[in-house]
């Protein structure tokens, strides 16, 4: 099977009153990506804390850049992305491409997580190395997903993303207490700049 080496991200703004069809009509795209766009793997789900709470986001990940065209030509397709643009409700605010790095669980579980954890932060290096001695941390206490990418365009391009997908919010909270009593993690922690944390609520 393929490997996912690059994502899109994007991230919309939604009425409230329309959030639930919006969600649908995301789904749907969500499907018609993967069946019929070359899209590995996709994600979406609603933020949850953060400036952006109330946002929809859509990751969709790939093996070569050349399948993010195909996604661009299935939106100008698609009667459900269509459905979203022309209602008026919804209103694109970010859409970046990033750069996968080999920073995952050892098992990483295809079920769709409850809730995701997103964080980015500034660093010289990728420090791959050091994050793969800490995934254990993430894995023994309940993650069931991990992906890290570097950020390749737009006004955060060069800094790096994590997400993290998880059953429960015990599990994001055990996850955290793990991490703060890790030395790797709190020498990490002073070495990158942390600029975004925030959860998601993943719907498929």
């Amino acid at each position: 099977m393929a490997s996912t080496n690059y994502t899109m991200v994007t991230v919309a703004e939604c009425d409230p009153e329309f959030l639930d069809q919006a969600l649908k009509h995301t789904g749907a795209v969500a499907e018609q990506l993967k069946s019929s766009a070359g899209a590995l793997i996709t994600r979406y789900g609603v933020l949850a804390t953060g400036e952006q709470a109330g946002s929809i986001i859509l990751l969709q990940g790939y093996s070569e850049l050349n399948g993010i065209d195909a996604a661009f030509n299935l939106y100008g397709q698609s009667d459900d992305y269509q459905a979203l643009i022309s209602s008026g409700k919804i209103s694109v605010t970010l859409r970046n491409i990033l750069k996968v790095e080999p920073v995952e669980l050892q098992n990483q579980s295809m079920e769709v997580p409850a809730y995701g954890v997103l964080t980015r932060w500034g660093s010289a290096e990728t420090m791959t190395e050091r994050m793969n001695k800490m995934v254990h941390l993430f894995e023994d206490n309940g993650a069931m997903f991990m992906r890290y990418w570097s950020i390749m365009t737009g006004s955060n391009a060069g800094r790096r993303l994590l997400v993290v997908g998880y059953p429960s919010m015990d599990a994001i909270e055990k996850t955290y207490k793990a991490l703060r009593s890790s030395g790797d993690y709190g020498a990490m922690m002073g070495d990158i700049d942390i600029d975004f944390r925030n959860i998601v609520r993943i719907v498929g």
